[in-house]
Order: C-alpha cells, then structure tokens, then sequence
C-alpha cells in the first residue's frame, strides 16, 4: 500500500461538451471507490486555458458548426479522417494553442505524475511539448470516447490507446499501431451503472407503474424544433406507454414539454436536470434521443436498446453505426420512421428482448474501474 500512495494517476479531460469532463469524473470517482489507497488527480486543459480557448473550441466548433452547420462539421470531420497514420506536425495554431495552454501546462509539469491518461485529445496533444522538453516522462494514455477511430485520437507520442471494440483497435493496428499499445476495453461511466437497483422503489420514485413500456427521452429535439416535437410523435403511435422526458437544465425545453396534453393511454413525466439518470435507464425499455456518445455508452451499459434521431454528421454518425452493427439501436430520419420503429420495438417482444441481450453485450459498466486497473499494472511494472 505504501508503494500505491507514493503514485499518482493524472486525468486529462478537455470540456467541450459534457461527455468528456463526466468520463474524467467517472475515472476518478471509481479509482477512490476501488484503490483508495492511490493518489489520483485531474485536470481541465480548457479550464486552465485562456478563454478564447474554451470558445473556440466548445462554442464556436462544437455548438455555432456542429449545432447550426452540421454539413460544414461533417465536411472538416471527414477531410481530417486518414487512411495512414496521422502525422502531427507542430504549426503556428500548435503554437498558439500551447501559448494560451501556459496555465494548464505548468499544472501538468508541476503533479509530477507517474502515468497520465487523456478523456480527450485535446490535452494529449498539448502536452507533447512536455514531453519533448523532459518536463514530464511518465507513459501517456488515450481513452476514445467515441464508437468511431477519427484520426484526430491519434494524439502524438501516445503510449497507449482504450478503445471500445475490436474494429477500432484494429484501424489502429493496420496504420501501424503496435496491438499491444491498444487496448479494448470500453469507454467509463459513473459507479452508479454497477451498482444494484431495485425496480419497484425506482418506480415508485419517477411515479411509472408495472405494466404500460417506459420510453426514456433526453432533451433532444427534432432537427431546430425542440424535445416537444418527438415527444409529440411519441405520443402520436396509439402506444399505450409512459414518457419519461428530461429538458436537462434547459428551462425552455422543459416549459415545453410541461404544456403538452397527452392522450388518455399515454403517461408523461418531465423532469428538468437529474442526477438519476442511471436509474430511469434501469426501468426504462427503450430510449430516444440524439446518440451522443455519453448518451450511448450509459445506455448500453444499462442494456437499454436505443432509437437514434438527429446525429450530427461525423462522431454521432459513428455511433449510429456501432449501435445498429452491435443489434443494439436503430437510426431513424423521420418522425414517420420514428413511429415504426417504436411500434416495432414495443410490440414484438421477441425483438425487443434480443435488442436488450445485444445492448447489454456491447455495454461495459465496468469499464471505469479495468482502466484504473490496467493504469495501476502500467505504473507498476
């Protein structure tokens, strides 16, 4: 144990968007639940960054281009996607981004980590100029939290890779990525996903009842309408079920979707920000929303088969794709689809039962706590 206290595990995330500082926590929270014994810290390359930093990278790429000019974002997506290798060379933007890092760098050089491990590649990059100046030399790691191996993971002198499935792993290994460098083990989620439920007191808390399905929706619109348009459509199929509609911390959306009057065989429930999420997906039997990657990954790691609407061209198309190639999702384009298929999944319990036994395949609750393990091995070896 002595030996365990003397170490630290360095987390790096960059918040641009919420998926990736939620994987950093879920790191940290599992390593001080399993091995509290280690020391393990985390650090935010855009929270100790210049401002302008966390707009250009959060404001303008990831809500004004991917939020309001989808085929823009998938045009720069695809065209940064390479078959070989991706070669990173220092830029005069590399130098900038460095300049306005200075406050996260001197952070990182001053843990004096023994192994560093990446929820974004954001961070990874920048701290390549550590390296090269021998300010850090500790092993450096990446977790690829999405379905999908974009080039743009390929963070420069990584020592290792966490990946999700075997295909990503092997895109890695045909550019020439040693195997043993990656690692598939998944993408972590909070504690809370492996943690023991009981059904009844779930559903006595969210006020749903045995018998009509539960559909879990998340904030998510249709196209630039808000989360009321599918609810609506939700609504529309006939289906007797109970929604379970969450606006987040949106207060529009939610205003919303407190004004709609659903029909007599139709059971809605809205709900603003909650930190229960994982126990509506428990109870849930289907789930609606925008694949995001977060989204996705807490979805599956609960079994809960998935209906896609409204993916952003590039990374949420990647997760369309592992969900529909994994038996665990559908991909719908229009709200007439999105009544076929909801009806489809309901109805045919056969279908429905195989969706959840494939979700729960491809899920890894877990995952969290084998990547501080496998952190751990690396330290001590």
């Amino acid at each position: 144990m002595a030996e365990s206290q003397s170490r630290k595990i360095l987390v790096l995330s960059a918040a641009v968007g919420a998926g990736h500082t939620i994987t950093a926590r879920a790191l940290v929270r599992s390593c001080e639940m399993a091995h509290p014994e280690v020391n393990i810290a985390w650090l935010d390359s855009l929270d100790l960054s210049a401002r302008i930093s966390k707009w250009l990278c959060d404001k303008l790429i990831n809500t004004t281009i991917a939020g309001k000019m989808p085929h823009l974002y998938s045009y720069i997506y695809d065209s940064l996607d390479r078959e070989e290798k991706m070669v990173k060379r220092d830029t005069i933007g590399t130098h900038l981004n460095r300049f306005l890092a200075r406050k996260f760098l001197r952070r990182v050089a001053a843990e004096k980590p023994d192994i560093i491990i990446c929820t974004h590649f954001q961070p990874g990059d920048l701290i390549h100029a550590l390296r090269r100046k021998g300010k850090i030399k500790c092993p450096v790691g990446v977790i690829v939290t999405d379905y999908y191996m974009h080039s743009y993971w390929e963070v420069r002198d990584a020592d290792f890779f966490i990946v999700s499935s075997e295909e990503m792993k092997s895109i890695l290994v045909e550019k020439g990525y040693a195997p043993e460098m990656v690692h598939v083990i998944g993408i972590p989620v909070r504690p809370e996903f492996t943690a023991p439920f009981d059904r009844a007191e779930i559903l006595k808390k969210l006020g749903c009842e045995e018998g009509a399905p539960i559909v879990l929706t998340v904030s998510s619109g249709w196209h630039k309408a808000g989360p009321e348009v599918t609810v609506k459509a939700l609504m529309q199929t006939g289906i007797k079920m109970q929604i379970l509609a969450v606006a987040g911390k949106n207060k529009t959306s939610e205003a919303a979707l407190r004004a709609l009057q659903p029909p007599p065989e139709v059971s809605l429930k809205v709900f603003g920000f909650v930190d229960y999420i994982h126990e509506m997906m428990r109870v849930s039997d289907v789930m609606v929303a925008k694949p995001g990657g977060l989204t996705v990954v807490e979805a599956l790691a609960t079994g809960l088969p998935f209906i896609a609407i409204n993916p952003v061209p590039g990374q949420e198309m990647g997760n369309c794709h592992y969900l529909q190639q994994m038996g665990a999702g559908v991909l719908v384009k229009r709200l007439g689809c999105l009544k076929y298929h909801l009806r489809e999944i309901l109805e045919d319990k056969e279908k429905h039962a195989q969706m959840r036994a494939d979700a729960a395949k491809a899920g890894r609750p877990r995952a969290a706590f084998e990547i501080i393990d496998l952190l751990l091995e690396k330290i001590n070896r």
